[in-house]
């Protein structure tokens, strides 16, 4: 379902492959917004998002496909009350800015908006939240915390905790590193980058004090291929320009806006990172 959405609104994006239409705020959609309330559960699917806060109101954000093309149900609910259920459009051009935005109306007619910023957001309860929320409903707006919901655990869920790594490995590799494709604990508990170089090969560095030093670096060969890789690759300190190097590209921002990096995602089954088959959620 991610690889299908992300390949079907960047190709709205770039070529027009749907009829758009222009939004709120001048953004075009890929799909016109539906006004009626959805309210049922069993709409719900393995990929989105869940939202939450400190200030009484959760949501839950589920992409659904329809006739090969992409939408949003939302369920927002405020101080314990009955949930609100709204239809949402995806804002064109996609990740513009690098944040994920989504825009639609209530049966009454207000107009609802979502903004998803990535980066590790502590305002609300829990663990893995990755994301800064925005919600305007109702004339409010509501800020808190979300989630990916998926079926398979990305790596990227936990890019704040393999950073130092993911530093002490770039510095080994000096200026030879282009990207990582992905990060994991190996056996043990010390933790392993690979980053793809200039020339398009993959290396793995491993490390050992908590990211902190390097153990090996050592460059692998097409069987090395595992699960999770190149999806997304990860540019640190940087957003490059949309397309580039065939990616589509979100910042990773912390709480008072600075850069982390980019997280880049394959539209067209681009050789720069390792290939594999399209993971599912």
């Amino acid at each position: 379902m991610k690889r299908f959405l992300t390949l079907a609104l960047v190709c709205a994006g770039i070529s027009a492959c749907t009829t758009t239409t222009t939004g709120p705020s001048g953004y075009g959609m890929a799909m016109t917004a539906v006004d009626d309330v959805r309210a049922n559960e069993g709409q719900i699917t393995s990929f989105g998002y869940e939202l939450s806060s400190f200030n009484n109101w959760d949501g839950r954000m589920s992409y659904l496909e329809e006739d090969g093309q992409a939408r949003v149900s939302l369920r927002l609910r405020q101080d314990g009350g009955e949930a609100d259920y709204v239809d949402l459009a995806i804002a064109m051009p996609y990740l513009d800015g690098g944040v994920r935005r989504f825009y639609g109306h209530t049966a009454g007619g207000e107009r609802v908006a979502v903004e998803l910023q990535a980066g590790p957001c502590e305002a609300a309860p829990g663990n893995g939240h990755t994301y800064f929320a925005v919600v305007s409903y109702g004339g409010e707006t509501l800020s808190g915390c979300g989630r990916e919901v998926a079926r398979d655990d990305n790596w990227s869920n936990y890019l704040m905790s393999y950073l130092p790594a993911i530093d002490a490995c770039l510095d080994e590799m000096g200026d030879r590193a282009r990207h990582v494709s992905v990060a994991y604990t190996l056996p043990g508990g010390n933790i392993a980058i690979r980053l793809v170089d200039r020339e398009t090969q993959t290396w793995e560095c491993a490390t050992r004090e908590e990211g902190m030093a390097i153990n090996s670096l050592r460059q692998l060969d097409g069987v090395d291929i595992m699960h999770g890789e190149g999806d997304p690759i990860f540019v640190r300190g940087e957003y490059p320009d949309f397309g580039e190097g065939c990616y589509v590209y979100e910042t990773v921002r912390l709480a008072d806006g600075s850069l982390v990096g980019s997280f880049g995602f394959d539209t067209c089954n681009a050789t720069l990172v390792s290939s594999r088959e399209p993971g599912v959620g």
